[in-house]
């Protein structure tokens, strides 16, 4: 299938690459089915969650654990038994960053991570239980602390 997008030009994707939010995102509650793209030759470890179900609709995530090991999100499991049963092997966790005009002015949101059950195909977007995470940390002391991005 063919999908136009705004940032990526025309993509051609196939449906077992498509991952399904039942209940959209928050802001976003037409936008069910997405695709994740990720750049390998690019030298930076972004990867872009987008909508195909509006081509305008993309974000800027980083894949948690590898970026940042110390995260330790806590779920509430009730908030993820409709994508299925998460292992080690099929979790996959991201979080949305909002890239500034420059690192200072970027943000990551530790306070509510994207969940996919990457056998299942099927995600949502959890807030967790942890104190000290927020929706706007600076992505910048992410990087200084860790040294990754």
């Amino acid at each position: 299938m063919e999908l136009v997008t705004k940032h990526f030009g025309s993509l051609v994707v196939s449906e077992n690459e498509m991952i399904t939010f039942d209940l959209g995102l928050p802001g976003f509650p037409n936008d069910k089915r997405f695709i994740i793209i990720f750049d390998e030759s690019a030298d930076n470890k972004i990867y872009w969650l987008q909508s195909m179900d509006d081509g305008a609709v993309a974000f800027a995530l980083i894949d948690s654990f590898e970026v940042l090991p110390e995260y330790d999100p806590l779920i509430d499991e009730s908030q993820i038994e409709e994508i299925g049963l998460l292992d080690i092997e099929n979790l996959l966790v991201f979080n949305v960053i909002i890239i500034g005009e420059s690192l200072s002015d970027s943000f990551v949101n530790l306070k509510a991570p994207i969940i996919i059950n990457n056998q299942s195909k099927q995600g949502k977007q959890i807030v967790v239980c942890n104190e000290g995470y927020y929706i706007n940390h600076g992505l910048q002391e992410c990087i200084e602390s860790e040294g990754k991005v």
